[in-house]
C-alpha cells in the first residue's frame, strides 16, 4: 500500500495514532512529556527546518511495514508452509538521499524489535545477528583475537543455515529535489537469499517543503 502525504498530513496522523494508543493509561500519558523530552512521534522546529527526511513520518512507516509483514505472513507460501521457522537477518541498505544513513538503520532496527516482538511473526521467523558479528563474539567470548579482520571464519564457528530458508531483510531510500520541495520513495523488502525472490515489499511515499 502506498501512501503520497505531506510531512503536516503526515504527521497529524501519527499523532492521532500515538495518542489513541495511550487513551485509558493516565500514567503511560505523562511519560517522556517533561524536561524536555517529548512524544517520538511529534514534529519539532529542528524537524521543520531539516534538510533530511522527516523522523516522525519513518518512524510512523516502520509501524506500518511491522502490521504489514505480520498480517501478510499467511499469504507467503514459503514462510506459511515452511516446515520450520523461516531465518531472517537485517540485509543491505541503499540510501539515495541526503538523509543520513543511520536514520535508515534507524527504522530497520526498530522494524526487526517489532517482528521479533510479535507473536504471530515470531511463530513463523527466527531472526540472527550476521554470520560476522557473531563469529567474532565467539572468538571474544571464547578468548580469541579482538580484531575481527584477522580472524578465519572459513570453519564456520557459529550455526550456519540453508539458504533456501534464509531471507534478508532490505531496505531501500530515494529523494527526488525540486527546490525546497523533496519527495521520497521508501521500501523495505524480504528477500530469499538462494533463489532472490522478493516475497514482500511495502512502500511509503512521502512529501515535504521547508518554509
Amino acid at each position: 500500500m502506498r501512501r503520497a502525504m505531506t510531512t503536516a498530513t503526515t504527521l497529524s496522523i501519527a499523532g492521532v495514532l500515538a495518542v489513541g494508543a495511550l487513551t485509558g493509561c493516565t500514567q503511560n500519558r505523562s511519560v517522556g512529556q517533561s524536561g524536555g523530552r517529548i512524544n517520538p512521534y511529534a514534529s519539532t522546529r529542528g524537524d521543520e527546518v531539516s534538510t533530511a527526511a522527516s523522523m516522525p513520518a519513518m518512524l510512523e512507516y516502520s509501524d506500518q511495514v511491522a502490521e504489514a509483514l505480520i498480517r501478510r505472513l499467511g499469504s507467503i507460501p514459503k514462510i506459511a508452509q515452511s516446515p520450520t521457522r523461516v531465518i531472517v537477518e537485517l540485509g543491505a541498505i541503499e540510501n539515495q538521499t541526503d538523509t543520513p544513513r543511520s536514520d535508515f538503520e534507524f527504522i530497520q532496527r526498530r522494524l526487526r524489535s517489532k517482528l521479533i516482538n510479535s507473536d504471530i511473526a515470531a511463530a513463523n521467523m527466527k531472526f540472527v545477528e550476521s554470520v560476522q558479528s557473531m563469529d567474532a563474539e565467539a572468538q571474544r567470548v571464547r578468548g580469541g583475537g579482538t580484531d575481527p579482520l584477522q580472524r578465519d571464519y572459513s570453519s564456520g564457528q557459529t550455526d550456519r543455515y540453508d539458504l533456501a530458508s534464509t531471507y534478508v531483510l532490505r531496505g531501500a531510500f530515494f529523494e527526488s529535489r525540486r527546490s525546497e520541495t523533496r519527495r521520497y520513495f521508501f521500501e523495505f523488502n524480504l528477500v530469499n537469499t538462494q533463489d532472490r525472490e522478493i516475497v514482500f515489499n511495502e512502500a511509503f511515499d512521502l512529501a515535504q517543503q521547508r518554509y
